[in-house]
């Protein structure tokens, strides 16, 4: 699986990275050590010889334990000897050089008596010299630090003698030891690599769990940032990454939801389309049919006595034509871009009182008005339109009542102040609009009557006029059931007392 070849892959790097770290480390110790602590020792030793050679030694006492210090400093033997190879001074103790070492002086100072370079490099030019000799067997190697240096009115060597053998023995030690420390180390390293891998993939196998989860479509998966690097940060992300596709997964299903109430809406509209040149159709035929049937009677002499009755009914025929034109010419100006307001300041109980003066026929006789009107009341808007809207709604409220045998209409206005603002309610009663009309009574030419039958006045429109004066001007407006009769509530939010 995939999991745990990632953790194979990283025990099996970590591992690899370690192992080359730890023979790396095993071939420089043992091929470059020696070399480089040899190096070392020597540049040590010629330094120190360079520093000790200038001192002016006081007596002798005090000269051989300036000796001494060299030798427990620095590990080696030092001896002083003239320029004719008579030996000066040595350590405390010394009263004999060892072969080897008389074997390598006398190597050096035969080199130096042959190598006229050599003794003019160090008697006269006063550098410190280094040379390695072995010895006649070669199982020992030395290395000698030599430099001239002013002994009274003569000029004497300091010639100091060190053993390469306990580095070559360090060397062989390190180099076996390091066959221990490599295995040991693999082992430790195959272990601490496979759980440090196990640690590192952990989370990732918790992150495969959710994406699986994630695939599924199931967006409420708990992810979790364990760690503040980078996985940490793809948890982070991963977790971001399901509540915006969760978002957008709930905003898609939003939005066929509305795709799917679109549908819907464009059939009714179609439906509406339909029904809609239907409507028109019937309420232009039934005037027309009237009046080219009564125009043909008096044509044809049929009713001489009833002539002035015929024109009559022609004309308000004529006259409701008119009406429905000029109707659907207004509903169709107000759903059009070219409509535009001539807002104003006026007196909205004025302009109230004045649509209601129409209507004041029908008080007392068939219709019983109750007003409750709040004086002096100043609101901005088109002064025309929104009578052309009052009068509409009087008219409406008149028209669809539905009174018992001797019972009149009922009609009540208020206008007054309360905390959502200037609320203004027209009530009629008795009257009851069912739930689907008051869905659909704003659409053009509907009516309650399924009937169909012709209502002195109405062509259908005039609650699309009201609908649309309304929403241009921006006022919240309702028509529910209330009681025994319907109110239709308009709310005035910016509004003054005069």
């Amino acid at each position: 699986m995939i999991k745990r070849s990632i953790t194979n892959k990283l025990t099996f790097i970590m591992v690899l990275l370690m192992s080359l770290l730890l023979l790396a480390s095993m071939l420089f110790m043992a091929y470059s050590f020696e070399t480089y602590y040899t190096r070392t020792k020597k540049a040590a030793l010629a330094e120190n010889l360079e520093t000790f050679k200038k001192q002016t030694p006081s007596s002798a006492e005090g000269f051989i334990e300036a000796i001494n210090t060299f030798e427990t400093a620095n590990g080696t033997r030092l001896f002083i000897f003239g320029q004719n190879g008579v030996l000066q001074y040595m350590a405390y103790g010394g009263t004999r050089i060892d072969g080897d070492y008389i074997e390598i002086i006398n190597r050096f100072f035969s080199d130096l008596v042959s190598d006229q370079d050599l003794a003019q490099s160090m008697l006269d030019q006063g550098k410190v010299i280094s040379r390695e000799y072995s010895r006649q067997d070669g199982s020992i190697r030395y290395f000698l630090t030599v430099g001239a240096m002013p002994m009274g009115s003569e000029t004497s060597i300091a010639l100091s003698i060190s053993s390469l053998y306990p580095i070559n023995e360090a060397a062989r030690t390190i180099r076996n030891f390091f066959v221990y420390v490599f295995f040991g180390g693999f082992a430790v390293v195959l272990t601490l690599a496979f759980f440090i891998s196990r640690t590192i993939t952990r989370p990732l196998r918790k992150l495969t769990a959710s994406s699986k989860e994630l695939a599924q479509l199931n967006f409420d998966v708990g992810i979790e940032a364990w760690t503040q690097d980078e996985i940490g940060e793809l948890s982070t992300s991963l977790s971001t990454l399901a509540q915006n596709l969760k978002s957008a997964l709930q905003e898609l299903q939003e939005k066929n939801v509305l795709l799917e109430q679109d549908i819907e809406k464009s059939q009714k509209l179609e439906t509406l389309r339909k029904e809609f040149i239907r409507d028109i159709s019937h309420e232009l035929k039934t005037p027309i049919t009237l009046i080219e049937g009564y125009a043909e009677g008096l044509l044809d002499g049929i009713g001489e006595n009833s002539q002035q009755e015929y024109l009559e009914i022609i004309l308000d025929e004529a006259k409701n034509m008119e009406k429905l034109v000029k109707d659907m010419i207004e509903v169709s100006y107000a759903e059009s871009e070219a409509f535009s307001l001539k807002i104003t300041e006026f007196s909205l109980d004025q302009v109230l009182k004045e649509a209601l003066a129409p209507f004041q026929e029908y008080q007392g006789k068939d219709v019983d008005f109750t007003l409750d009107i709040l004086p002096g009341v100043l609101i901005q808007g088109d002064v025309l339109k929104v009578g052309t809207a009052l009068r509409n709604i009087i008219k409406n409220g008149i028209s669809y009542c539905d009174p018992l045998q001797g019972q009149k209409k009922a009609v009540a206005i208020r206008l007054f102040e309360e905390a959502e603002g200037l609320k203004l309610i027209l009530r009629n009663a008795p009257a009851h609009i069912e739930e689907e009309d008051l869905q659909n009574i704003w659409i053009p030419f509907y009516k309650k009557d399924k009937s169909r039958h012709r209502q002195e006045g109405s062509t259908g429109l005039g609650l699309s006029i009201i609908r649309n004066v309304l929403e241009k001007h921006h006022w919240a407006y309702t028509l529910e059931n209330d009681g025994d009769g319907v109110a239709f509530t308009i709310v005035f939010q910016n509004y003054r007392r005069g």
